[in-house]
């Protein structure tokens, strides 16, 4: 079995699984064009909590959304993006808690003490729409990976991964055309879908088609390759595990809000994953840098791509040997 007849079996499988259809080519392209139409433009991004018992006179202002609570939300909130802020009022004292820098504190806390905006104001935690856009779509599309590999992980429970093995395809071809038919259904449709908003509502994302292509390719081959390294170390408790660390580490990384800004310690730490490369490359992308400025966050994901695919092939190879699979 050679690598276009693993790819042709691949596609009849997938075909014939309709929730991985509607899922892969249906649900997940229209989450990324709703990501990109309904992309947040506040200046103070996100919703700020403001805990009161009265109803105060809360200043108005369109660039920033206010939700009035008679309980504090608990701080899980902030890290789970619902507020980017929680505001309380002791006495003539605003008192603010948040994950953002210092300085955006301030801002909040001053907005509410004199009701009015800096009309130079920055958010300098704040992230470009198109950077935005693929940090929302990231944590996505490495779950998707995970939804994908099942083709590989049903081959392997079932003892039909042996079988194949004994054809003229060995472990190597077969992995590969794994990974090969994965990536293809993860970066195909999410291409296109972001292509196709990009250019029937003409929103300005601040990337080209040609460097989206590229961006998207990055985060459909680290998917695919972690999908194959968790799969082929946690076995059938993959799935589940998975979901947890990607959820953890995507919000650690900055994909919906910054927050590590000001702890030198936090920041070190979530510079080791790769989506904070990613997330420090397509922002600075955005900004108007070349990709070639960014060559060390390249490398860097690169690094992870391979070494999770070869670890990846190197366990799966010795469960075989061993018989486990």
């Amino acid at each position: 079995m050679n690598i276009l007849n693993i790819f042709k079996n691949n596609l009849r499988r997938t075909l014939a699984q309709k929730a991985t259809i509607v899922i892969a080519f249906i649900l997940i392209p229209v989450m990324i064009g709703a990501a990109v139409l309904f992309s947040e433009k506040a200046v103070i991004k996100g919703t700020v909590a403001f805990v009161s018992a009265t109803n105060l006179n809360i200043p108005k202002d369109n660039r920033v959304n206010i939700d009035i609570l008679k309980e504090k939300p608990p701080i899980s909130s902030l890290f789970m993006g619902k507020y980017v802020a929680i505001v309380e009022k002791h006495n003539s004292d605003y008192i603010v808690t948040t994950l953002k820098n210092e300085k955006d504190k301030k801002v909040i806390e001053a907005y509410f003490k004199t009701g009015k905006l800096p009309d130079n104001i920055e958010d300098t935690s704040k992230k470009g729409e198109g950077t935005n856009i693929l940090g929302f779509i990231l944590m996505i599309l490495l779950m998707q990976g995970v939804a994908l590999i099942t083709l590989y992980t049903e081959d392997r429970d079932k003892k039909t991964l042996r079988r194949i093995l004994m054809s003229p395809a060995n472990e190597r071809i077969y992995l590969f055309t794994q990974e090969l038919f994965t990536f293809s259904c993860i970066f195909i449709p999410s291409y296109l879908a972001l292509a196709a908003t990009k250019l029937v509502f003409k929103v300005d994302m601040g990337f080209s088609y040609g460097m989206m292509f590229i961006l998207v390719a990055i985060i459909s081959a680290l998917s695919t390759s972690l999908a194959l390294f968790i799969a082929s170390v946690l076995g059938s408790e993959y799935s589940l595990v998975s979901t947890g660390i990607y959820m953890l580490t995507s919000l650690l990384s900055g994909c919906y809000i910054s927050f590590t800004e000001g702890n030198k310690f936090l920041d070190k730490l979530c510079s080791a994953l790769p989506q904070k490369a990613y997330m420090t490359m397509i922002q600075g992308i955005e900004k108007g840098k070349s990709l070639s400025q960014f060559s060390n966050q390249l490398i860097y994901l690169f690094i992870w791509i391979a070494a999770a695919y070869l670890l990846g092939s190197a366990i799966n190879k010795r469960k075989i040997k061993e018989g486990i699979y």
